[in-house]
């Protein structure tokens, strides 16, 4: 596979690096023969590996713009595939867009969610109560704005890709390609508990996009029904000090609200744990044989119970987990999807 892909491709990921997508996508591309980097323009507290980093937060607008303006020229001559996210590019306005297009660059645009989601399409999929209360989490204003740039991208980019099947009513002409993770950073561990208290894990980036206040309260009326159980909210931790707080659980509820998974539930599989989280019922086609406990508001307390109560289905839920991420999201399966995608525009 290395001999194939070891061609004159220079391929840069940036600005942004969600959930650490760029810095796996970019290293199994650089395991295949690919010369891939990572530029952000800001490192925040995850603290996932970046190539380069332009630490733009804090500085004036008009140093900002020399500094984003420098890196571009720089980059322009360097690379010769742009793999953007989160619906940026190295410009303001995506004003490198089309002057990329011009040249003759290759440009994709990689979306994850909230960089695309409007919530006058979202209320089909999502599970908040009004469409009112959705927009406290992704105001109206937005979704116009969003519309107007996408459309702008999609001017000039050659693809669009979005990180699930989920995302696309947000981005019709995108294609999917599921998100990567890197599974030697992920042992299997397991959850055959050898203490009395059950550990569970809720990890939200955003605590209203999660459904965390519906966690809260059913950890605490599990609590009050006297279940033996230890409940830690994990926030503002980079991704390592996570992840050993994620290997001796039993059980990771992921989110609750919102269309499907995100990285903590395949982080979850990966390491063998039983993960919750809510699939909306339009797309449970596209996700073949998950194992996940599909969950959402109406019914965290009895899924949740159902595993604390049967240590077999964890295991069984752990084991199928593996393996299924193992199937679908290794980081290196995707990087070959990806580089196939760079040498047919």
């Amino acid at each position: 596979m290395k001999e194939e892909t070891s061609i004159n491709m220079k391929v840069l990921h940036a600005p942004h690096n969600i959930a650490g997508q760029a810095s796996m996508i970019a290293k199994a591309q650089r395991e295949l023969g690919i010369e891939s980097d990572v530029l952000v323009f800001d490192q925040n507290f995850t603290h996932y590996y970046c190539d380069i980093n332009l630490s733009l937060s804090g500085k004036s607008i008009i140093i900002k713009n020399y500094l984003m303006m420098i890196n571009f020229i720089k980059c322009f001559f360097k690379y010769d595939i742009f793999h953007f996210h989160f619906g940026f590019s190295l410009l303001p306005n995506n004003y490198d867009l089309p002057i990329l297009k011009l040249f003759g660059k290759k440009t994709l645009m990689h979306y994850w969610g909230s960089d695309i989601r409007q919530s006058d399409i979202a209320i089909k999929y999502v599970h908040f109560k009004t469409l009112e209360e959705l927009q406290k989490v992704y105001p109206a204003k937005d979704d116009d704005y969003k519309r107007k740039k996408i459309e702008r991208i999609e001017k000039y980019i050659d693809v669009s890709i979005a990180g699930d099947y989920p995302l696309l009513p947000y981005s019709p002409k995108g294609i999917v390609i599921k998100q990567a993770i890197e599974l030697s950073n992920l042992p299997y561990i397991g959850c055959e508990n050898k203490n009395e208290k059950i550990k569970i894990v809720h990890a939200p980036t955003a605590r209203e996009k999660k459904g965390t206040n519906y966690v809260l309260a059913v950890i605490e009326r599990l609590k009050h029904e006297k279940y033996n159980i230890d409940f830690i909210l994990v926030e503002h931790k980079t991704h390592d000090e996570a992840l050993e707080i994620y290997k001796k659980c039993d059980i990771i509820i992921d989110q609750i609200v919102l269309e499907s998974h995100g990285t903590l539930a395949m982080e979850g599989m990966a390491l063998g744990k039983p993960v919750l989280c809510r699939i909306d019922e339009e797309f449970v086609k596209d996700y073949q044989d998950i194992p996940l406990v599909r969950t959402d508001p109406d019914n965290i307390y009895e899924n949740l119970k159902l595993l604390i109560e049967n240590p077999d289905m964890r295991k069984s839920l752990g084991e199928k987990g593996r393996k299924y991420v193992e199937d679908v999201h290794d980081s290196k399966k995707i990087a070959e999807q990806l580089i196939k995608l760079y040498k047919s525009i």
